[in-house]
């Protein structure tokens, strides 16, 4: 099927895989996933990403205050921010896969540079993709 529009095409496609996958390979699916979604909007809508920070009582597109450790000097916890370091983690595979008791994998731990880390359970991974889509779709009409 040809793309009529490459942008939004392809991230409803992608948003379309993580909705619809019930393999056994469901964080490696959402990895990948995000890579493509967390580098489109990198490259074509970076300045659209909200400055909005990133609250200490609830998460914002998935990403908790709580799981993110932010301890650099140039490092802060505005959604902007912290997508583009995710995206840097994720781009270098600085990605840290911890397993529940029962050996599946339960939480991904991502690292940039200076200290930068932050842990997302996979209900959690799911909402940043389903975010960045949305974002995306949104910003791309």
């Amino acid at each position: 099927m040809e793309y009529e529009n490459i942008e939004n095409d392809f991230v409803e496609r992608t948003l379309k895989l993580i909705r619809e996958y019930t393999g056994e390979f469901e964080v490696t699916l959402l990895i990948n996933c995000c890579l493509g979604l967390l580098v489109l909007p990198k490259e074509k809508h970076l300045n659209s990403i909200p400055d909005e920070e990133i609250p200490l009582e609830r998460s914002l597109w998935g990403i908790s205050r709580e799981r993110l450790s932010v301890d650099c000097g140039s490092c802060g916890y505005s959604l902007k921010d912290v997508i583009r370091r995710i995206r840097n983690g994720i781009c270098h595979f600085k990605i840290k896969t911890i397993p529940d008791g029962s050996e599946e994998i339960s939480t991904l731990e991502i690292r940039d540079r200076g200290n930068f880390k932050v842990e997302f359970n996979v209900s959690q991974m799911r909402e940043l993709a389903e975010s960045l889509g949305q974002h995306v779709i949104s910003h791309n009409e």
